[in-house]
């Protein structure tokens, strides 16, 4: 599973990237408030779930901490980097670690660490689709970003500007 993992967190890397690329390259896409909003949530998760899997106490972080959206793009980037090299030092037999953790309303929950890092990139997915969809309307060419289109591509490296 560690290498299933290792390629979806690739492809979630690459396909971020992508999508800040179209972002920044369509000036109503910035000035949204919706897709600021929703940009932000999928970063501060990737961000608190790197915390809980790490045990660290990670309140969830403020939109108003990233004032525009040239700060939001650095945290995203920074969220992919340590996400990356804390993948690096897994193996194989840590997916199994149970992970005891909190959610947003207090609930604690305990799960195999797999099973959480499996969940992570499947909510950025929902997430970046709903934030296309908004793109579009708004004017803007989206790639596609699709698994399969990654993997057609060679597997690239994400190219944050």
């Amino acid at each position: 599973m560690l290498e299933l993992l290792k390629d979806l967190y690739a492809h979630q890397a690459w396909a971020d990237a992508a999508h800040w690329k179209a972002l920044r390259a369509h000036g109503p896409a910035l000035a949204d408030a919706d897709l600021k909003g929703r940009l932000f949530h999928i970063h501060a998760v990737q961000q608190v779930w790197l915390g809980r899997w790490q045990g660290l106490p990670m309140p969830f972080p403020k939109v108003e901490d990233y004032p525009d959206l040239e700060d939001l793009y650095h945290f995203a980037k920074a969220c992919h980097v340590a996400l990356r090299t804390y993948l690096e030092r897994l193996g194989e037999g840590d997916l199994a670690m149970p992970i005891t953790y909190r959610n947003l309303a207090g609930e604690a929950f305990t799960q195999p660490l797999g099973d959480l890092m499996l969940h992570l990139p499947m909510h950025s997915q929902y997430h970046r689709g709903q934030s296309a969809t908004r793109m579009v309307a708004l004017g803007a060419h989206m790639p596609s970003t699709d698994l399969v289109t990654w993997q057609r591509a060679g597997r690239p490296v994400p190219l944050w500007a």
